[in-house]
């Protein structure tokens, strides 16, 4: 759990060796991209391939060493082979202009150096801290689920059993996209610590996060005809600073006052984007998103540059650049399945905008010309419609399965039509050149995931069904997403509303998911459907983003600001013109950031203890005196720190993260009822689930009545420490 100087360093060396890797590769084969491209594409391929080859290799090897040292032995062609092509080019003059280039990014490497302190410094006091005697501490966000991410990859690394079951559930074969987590598992294999193993890979997604949102802001609005830096900052502090009027509900009414200002950073989960009792269920993507959701994190990490590369290829014309983003969103299944929906559902959208791009090189059709009007009444109206005959009579789950299918269905007959008019005047030869092997990558490289891992549990559980509006609780449609988002709302409908031909790049896809997102669910946990719903709402951002800018120059341009007096005469003052504009404009930025700041700021606050002082001495213990494929029985709390901090198994782990897993815990938490209450009668249970120690302490008496003297008198203890008591099972 605590690693060692030499593992550390090792686990290290061995990360950035594949950053190395990917950044060569990228450079051999995509020299005309320009430095900070580079850096993304090589930085994402780097993780990916650490990510993959280890895993394929596992298939053969286990989750072992032996894996990983096949991982980067295959990669070392590449690295001479670069080495040997690069080295003539590398001059100083190549250096100073990579430096040059670089420096006309110069206020958004400021921005990204600034969100990664403050993202490391989340990290640092989110992951693993210790405290006082060994006692170890998270934050507010990462309390839930962190502990599930540690069993994974705790459990992946000590047992190396592959494929692996889940260490809660063992002989239920893990089919959660647990390759956000076995990146971390390579680092706790090669001796680093846990925490270390954590936190490094995060670090790393994180950046590419911030970078990928960037560079395709700045790609789709160099498309619009506006590079403008100004709409690309926009769209950063509306998508990383999200958070809509939750802060009004922490203000001082007269008249009802149940929270206070304070209550944001002392209790917990009472935020301004968080606040249940309230329906403010549009989290921080930061808090809330990608610092406890792992999968969340290096999906979009993947997806992010990949839908940068996919537009650039579909939209600019760069058609080299339709291999890496295949390759990029074949990756995805099994690290973030929301994720490769995400980008299956915008490829498809672009595919048939690309189609009718083609065809219809001059837009003659006044509908297709100025879309977003009646597309969001259209929407909206259904939307209120569905709401108000679910509230009177709820509606079928099938009925709104084949109702969002609808639009997608439409869509498809609409696709064929466009695809046999493309091939009738330009045939096939240029559309498998470019969207052909697009298409071919993904579906050779993810069918695989998908049929070995993911269908057989959306099968198993009620995964797939309609449900409407994934968070609402009650509140009126529209209402609820102005509370929730806020101020950018407002700039959304706008740019909806001044949608043109080119503008539905991004806001015909992000229409596409919202109305999937709201209509069918594919996780038994609806609250879910926000990993796509997230995902449109950068596309939205974008577009709220260039619409904003626009109004903001029409409004400061001096033609708008001379104001007309009572008499007829032009105002003589025209800067108080431009102070009122900057004031708005300020006031707006604030309403639209100050809920989601208040989040981040909560988050810096937080601490919460994860595991006691015992608790950490028990795993200690574990990990240096059990075999690793030795099964504990606990209680089914969800920081349980055999499966977490020693990668042990466990009988049965918290419906916490089973139930939302789709699967059915009912005969193992009766069977551990029996197996603690009348440990003598049930004996053959033991031999059922292999159990080889039992771990008693306050929880396990606290959720049974646990016959202790029936455990002292036929089992043997082998570990005291304050309130737990572990006996080892005597075959």
């Amino acid at each position: 759990m605590y690693g060692t100087l030499s593992g550390n360093i090792a686990a290290i060396i061995y990360y950035l060796y594949f950053q190395l890797i990917g950044l060569t590769v990228i450079s051999l084969f995509f020299q005309r991209e320009k430095p900070l491209s580079r850096v993304l594409m090589g930085s994402t391929a780097g993780s990916l391939l650490l990510t993959w080859l280890p895993i394929l290799f596992a298939f053969f090897f286990g989750f072992t060493l032996s894996a990983h040292l096949a991982a980067l032995f295959v990669t070392l062609p590449f690295l001479f082979f670069g080495i040997f092509r690069m080295r003539s080019q590398l001059k100083v003059t190549h250096f100073q202009s990579f430096f040059a280039e670089l420096a006309d990014h110069g206020w958004y490497l400021f921005i990204l150096a600034l969100f990664l302190i403050f993202w490391i410094y989340l990290l640092h006091t989110h992951t693993l801290l210790p405290g006082q005697n060994g006692a170890i501490y998270t934050g507010q966000s990462t309390y839930g689920d962190m502990s599930m991410h540690l069993g994974f990859i705790t459990s992946l690394a000590r047992q190396g059993a592959f494929p692996p079951d889940y260490s809660i559930l063992p002989g239920t074969k893990l089919s959660y996209p647990f390759l956000s987590d076995s990146i971390s598992s390579s680092l706790y294999l090669l001796g680093a610590s846990l925490r270390l193993s954590y936190i490094l890979p995060m670090i790393f997604a994180a950046a590419q996060i911030f970078t990928a949102v960037y560079l395709l802001g700045t790609t789709v609005f160099a498309y619009f005809k506006r590079p403008r830096s100004h709409a690309v900052l926009l769209t950063l502090l509306f998508f990383f600073c999200n958070g809509g009027l939750g802060f009004a509900y922490f203000l001082h009414w007269p008249k009802e006052q149940k929270y206070h200002f304070s209550d944001i950073f002392t209790g917990f989960y009472t935020t301004p984007t968080n606040l249940v009792e309230q329906n403010i269920r549009w989290v921080n993507i930061i808090a809330d998103m990608l610092l406890p959701q792992r999968a969340t994190l290096f999906g979009y990490a993947v997806l992010f540059p990949a839908l940068w590369m996919l537009y650039r290829a579909v939209f600019h014309h760069c058609r080299e650049l339709y291999i890496p983003a295949g390759l990029f969103v074949a990756a995805l299944p099994m690290i973030h399945t929301h994720s490769f929906l995400s980008a299956g559902i915008i490829s498809a959208v672009w595919l048939l905008l690309w189609l009718y791009h083609q065809n219809n090189p001059e837009e003659k059709n006044l509908v297709f010309r100025h879309p977003g009007a009646w597309g969001l009444a259209v929407f909206t109206a259904v939307m209120c419609l569905l709401q108000y005959q679910n509230t009177h009579n709820a509606i079928a789950p099938e009925a709104l399965m084949v109702i969002g299918i609808l639009p997608f269905a439409a869509a498809v007959l609409y696709g064929i039509f466009q695809l046999c008019k493309y091939i009738q005047k330009f045939g096939w030869r240029e559309l498998l050149s470019c969207w052909g092997i697009f298409l071919a990558i993904v579906l050779i490289l993810a069918l695989p995931q998908l049929l070995f891992w993911t269908f057989g549990q959306v099968a198993q559980g009620s995964f797939l069904r309609g449900h409407f509006n994934w968070g609402n609780q009650g509140d009126f449609y529209p209402w609820f997403y102005l509370k929730n988002i806020g101020a950018p709302l407002i700039l959304i409908i706008g740019a909806v509303f001044s949608c043109d031909r080119k503008r539905s790049s991004v806001l015909l896809p992000a229409f596409f998911i919202w109305w999937l997102g709201e209509l069918i669910v594919f996780t038994p946990n609806t609250y879910d459907n926000n990993k796509l719903l997230y995902v449109a709402y950068l596309l939205l951002c974008m577009g709220a983003a260039d619409y904003g800018t626009d109004l903001y120059f029409r409004i400061k341009s001096p033609a708008s600001q001379r104001s007309v007096l009572p008499g007829g005469s032009p105002s003589s003052n025209p800067r108080l013109g431009r102070w009122k504009c900057r004031f708005l404009c300020i006031a707006f930025l604030f309403l639209a950031s100050f809920s989601g700041l208040l989040t981040l700021g909560r988050e810096t606050l937080s601490r919460y203890p994860l595991y006691s002082t015992a608790q950490t001495a028990l795993a200690e213990y574990a990990e240096k005196s059990t075999l690793p494929n030795a099964v504990f029985m606990t209680g089914t709390r969800h920081n349980n720190e055999i499966t977490s901090l020693s990668g042990r198994s466990i009988v049965c782990g918290a419906d916490t993260f089973l139930y939302f897993h789709g699967l059915d815990t009912t005969e193992r938490k009766a069977d551990l009822r029996l197996m603690y209450e009348s440990p003598l009668d049930h004996m053959d249970l033991f031999q059922k689930y292999n159990v080889s120690y039992v771990v008693i302490s306050n929880y396990e008496c606290s959720s049974y009545t646990v016959n202790e003297e029936a455990f002292q008198n036929t089992f043997t203890p082998v570990f005291f420490y304050d309130d737990i008591v572990l006996y080892r099972i005597n075959n």
